[in-house]
């Protein structure tokens, strides 16, 4: 019999938006706190990708319309991932401390992921029927 193999998740963020100077930057601020970016360009290629890089921070560049901002927060919180949108337009230093912030909840949730053991697990009920039907 084979054994199931337990996947690790990195910390890892996803980045939504157009390739430029705003998403080198974000992608550098995430690699500088040591978290895996994964760039996709517009909102659905994101709801495909988040349940196989399970991201625990998406990132959004700009803004989406009203059904793929539904669709990614519907996929985001599937995956316990924290959706947070930036202004593009923002200054470097703002940016940057957006960032630091999200990569510090990457970490958060990568913790408690850590801590709630492999996707799946299930904990022991806390009787058994004998237990429940032995009164009566």
């Amino acid at each position: 019999m084979e054994s199931t193999i337990i996947r690790q998740v990195n910390m890892t963020a996803m980045l939504v938006g157009p390739a430029g100077r705003v998403a080198d930057d974000v992608t550098e601020y995430f690699a500088q706190a040591r978290v895996t970016v994964v760039r996709v360009v517009h909102a659905n290629a994101a709801c495909e990708r988040l349940a196989v890089s399970m991201p625990q921070v998406v990132v959004v560049l700009g803004t989406l319309r009203a059904d793929e901002r539904d669709a990614l927060a519907d996929r985001a919180t599937a995956v316990g991932a924290l959706l947070m949108y930036f202004d593009p337009e923002l200054d470097a230093e703002t940016l940057q401390e957006l960032v630091r912030r999200a990569a510090q909840a990457a970490v958060e949730r990568k913790v408690i992921r850590d801590e709630s053991g492999p996707a799946g697990a299930v904990s022991e009920p806390p009787g058994t029927d004998d237990d429940v039907d032995s009164n009566w």
